[in-house]
C-alpha cells in the first residue's frame, strides 16, 4: 500500500510548455504552432542532457540556457543570434512568474491533504529559480517545507537514487511505501525505480520510451485529469 506520495515540479505539477511557447511566440512569432510540442521535448532533452555540465561547472548555467535553446532551434532550422537567445531567456523567466496550478492538480493535492496522506517534492535545479517557481505555485500550501527538496541545495542530482534515500528520511517512509509521480523517463522513472520506489509516469507530451529502456513504471498517465483521477482513487494506490 502507497503511504507516501512525492512529485516533480517541472512539468508535472504545471504545464511547463505554456511559458516556453509564449516566450517562443514573442521572439519567432512565425514559428509554426504544430510543432510547438516537438521544440518544446527537444529544449527538454538539451536541458537534460547538457544540465550536468553547469553542475560540474564545464559550463556556466547561462551558457547551458543558452546552448539548450540554440539546439532545440536549430534542429526545426532556426539559427538564433545570441541577442535573441538572451531575450528568449528573458522572455522565459518573466512568463515563468505567472505560472499556476491546473485546477486537476489544485483538487488532488487538497484531496492529498484531506486524506492526511504525507507528501512531497523532488526537483533538479538551481535553488533560486525552483524556489521561484515553487512560491508561484504556492506549493508550501500543499506541502511542508522540510518535504521540498531541490537538487542543488542537496547537491545530489536525479537520477541518483541518494535524492530519493533524502526523501526516504525526511518522510520516515519505506521504499516500498512512496510513490515518485514525473514526467522525465531518465530522471524520475529510472532514479525512483534504483530506490526501490513505486513510479508513475506522467507522460502528458507523449514521449516514446527510450532505447534500450524498458515500461518499468506502475502506470503511465497521459493528461492532468488522468493523473488527478488516479491520485484520488484509493485502489490506484495499492501497490
Amino acid at each position: 500500500m502507497i503511504q507516501g506520495i512525492v512529485f516533480d515540479l517541472d512539468d508535472t505539477l504545471y504545464e511547463q510548455q505554456s511559458p516556453f511557447a509564449e516566450a517562443i511566440k514573442s521572439l519567432f512569432p512565425s514559428f509554426p504552432a504544430s510543432k510547438m510540442n516537438d521544440l518544446f521535448i527537444r529544449f527538454r532533452y538539451y536541458s537534460d542532457l547538457h544540465y550536468m555540465k553547469s553542475i560540474t561547472g564545464e559550463w556556466t548555467l547561462v551558457k547551458m540556457r543558452y546552448e539548450r535553446i540554440r539546439l532545440a532551434l536549430a534542429d526545426f532550422g532556426y539559427l538564433p543570434t545570441d541577442s535573441e537567445i538572451h531575450t528568449f531567456q528573458e522572455n522565459y523567466d518573466h512568463a515563468l512568474k505567472n505560472i499556476a496550478l491546473p485546477y486537476e492538480i489544485t483538487e488532488a493535492l487538497d484531496y492529498l491533504n484531506q486524506s492526511e496522506i504525507p507528501i512531497g517534492l523532488i526537483t533538479n535545479g538551481p535553488v533560486e529559480r525552483q524556489n521561484d517557481k515553487i512560491r508561484a505555485l504556492n506549493i508550501p500550501r500543499w506541502i511542508d517545507q522540510k518535504h521540498i527538496l531541490i537538487s542543488d541545495g542537496v547537491q545530489i542530482q536525479k537520477p541518483d537514487p541518494g535524492i530519493f534515500k533524502l526523501m526516504e528520511a525526511a518522510l520516515n517512509l519505506s521504499p516500498e511505501s512512496l510513490l515518485y509521480v514525473g514526467d522525465s523517463f531518465d530522471n524520475d522513472v529510472l532514479g525512483a525505480k534504483a530506490a526501490g520506489w513505486s513510479v508513475w509516469w506522467f507522460n502528458h507530451q507523449r514521449r516514446e520510451i527510450p532505447k534500450n529502456q524498458l515500461p518499468i513504471f506502475e502506470k503511465e498517465l497521459r493528461s492532468f485529469n488522468e493523473l488527478s483521477q488516479a491520485l484520488m482513487n484509493k485502489k490506484s494506490l495499492q501497490r
